[in-house]
């Protein structure tokens, strides 16, 4: 068997290894945290354990939205019902005007101390670079960042989330519709006109009452064994570290910092605590990098954004170079667009001018599902994203040698 394939199947054993129930706040997560903790130092590392406090505000923030689109659309239903075409456009502005402050909610989670408290681990193995060791220059950091924690869904009826999006979908037709019946209303336009569009606007908003009612009932489970999200994330940064214990990265500039984060299902509060608590580490660097494992699954992608704003305007240098590699590696590597509520996890990362790559894998309808289990990953594409930070990180430490060299 050739290395590469002996590699790939090591990594994949580590996964499985990992594969099981972690729902934050479990026993399962404790679990996770032990076996993580005991393989770091079976590798000879002497991993840093922080704990952090995090709220379950985002599962109140999503109840709070289900309850209040259902509110909405049964009043819009009844106003449109009994041409009340004012009224239901005022609603509708109202409703342009939350979205707004939801979004400013869901992107700045961790700032919100609402909901039960909770604790969980962030475990940290920090390697410094050949000068920083000999000379206590600080010089480049790169981040990676693998999340340990998994978690379910428990959408009652629907079992994937493509029907779930289905609905969502319907609600936001529904609103569009609605917004439209009810200007067509106002300026009293054809009555034929009127009721026709009365018709799809009534057909919509049922459907809409009917899925933010099952929006409202959903619960978080324990069900899904998280192998793709995010065992195969926590497999290859152990991949990395064991190849830097056997000497196959020697790093004259670049400090490595390894990490496992938790409780990112419910709002990232594991990689932002880091974030916070290490920024006045974070500024003593000239360059500072985040590579972050999402889930690794049968494909490979980089998330071509990271937030619902740029707030930077030069290229993202590190995502050039990935890209780079994965071409001069005959590597596939497909480009996504993830939506906000993904994003929000590197929005703090952006304002710090950080320089960000999220390797993951295309959303699966069996994610946050009972069937997200091992026999989803492709494990040659794990060693191949392993390979890719591997050589990411041997670059990023020569660039900082070749700017040393011309006097920059």
């Amino acid at each position: 068997m050739k290395s590469f394939e002996k590699e790939s199947v090591k990594i994949l054993e580590i996964a499985k290894e990992l594969s099981f129930p972690r729902m934050m706040g479990s026993k399962g997560e404790k679990d996770a945290q032990i076996y993580i903790f005991s393989k770091l130092k079976k590798l000879g590392c002497n991993p840093i354990v922080k704990n952090f406090n995090y709220y379950y505000n985002l599962v109140i923030i999503e109840k709070g939205i289900a309850f209040f689109a259902m509110i909405f659309f049964a009043t819009q239903f009844f106003l449109i019902l009994f041409n009340a075409f004012v009224i239901a456009m005022t609603f509708s502005f109202l409703l342009l005007i939350l979205s707004i402050i939801l979004i400013i909610l869901l992107t700045n989670l961790n700032n919100f101390k609402f909901g039960k408290q909770h604790s969980s681990k962030n475990m940290i193995y920090t390697v410094n670079s050949e000068k920083h060791r000999e000379f206590k220059v600080k010089m480049g950091l790169i981040i990676i960042n693998a999340n340990y924690d998994s978690i379910g869904r428990k959408i009652r009826g629907f079992k994937h989330s493509n029907q779930q999006k289905a609905l969502l979908i319907i609600g936001g037709f529904s609103f569009i519709i609605s917004f439209f019946t009810s200007f067509i209303g106002i300026r009293k336009l054809h009555a034929n006109f009127i009721q026709v569009s009365k018709i799809f606007t009534m057909i919509g908003l049922s459907v809409s009452i009917f899925t933010s009612i099952i929006y409202f009932l959903n619960r978080i489970d324990n069900s899904s064994k998280g192998a793709v999200d995010n065992a195969s994330g926590c497999a290859v940064l152990f991949n990395l570290i064991q190849r830097l214990d056997e000497g196959n990265i020697k790093l004259d500039w670049m400090d490595l910092q390894f990490l496992f984060s938790g409780a990112k299902e419910i709002g990232a509060w594991g990689i932002n605590s880091f974030l916070k608590e290490s920024s006045e580490n974070f500024g003593q660097y000239k360059d500072v990098y985040l590579i972050n494992i999402n889930r690794i699954g049968a494909k490979i992608a980089i998330n071509e954004k990271s937030g619902i704003f740029s707030y930077k305007k030069k290229e993202n240098s590190l995502v050039k170079l990935i890209e780079h590699l994965a071409y001069r590696e005959k590597i596939h590597v497909q480009k996504i667009h993830p939506n906000f509520y993904i994003n929000k996890i590197f929005l703090p990362l952006n304002q710090k001018s950080f320089e960000i790559c999220s390797l993951t894998s295309p959303n699966k309808p069996y994610l946050h599902t009972a069937e997200d289990n091992t026999d989803k990953i492709d494990q040659n594409k794990m060693r191949d994203v392993s390979e890719l930070i591997f050589n990411a990180i041997i670059s990023l430490d020569q660039k900082i040698g070749d700017k040393i060299d011309l006097g920059e």
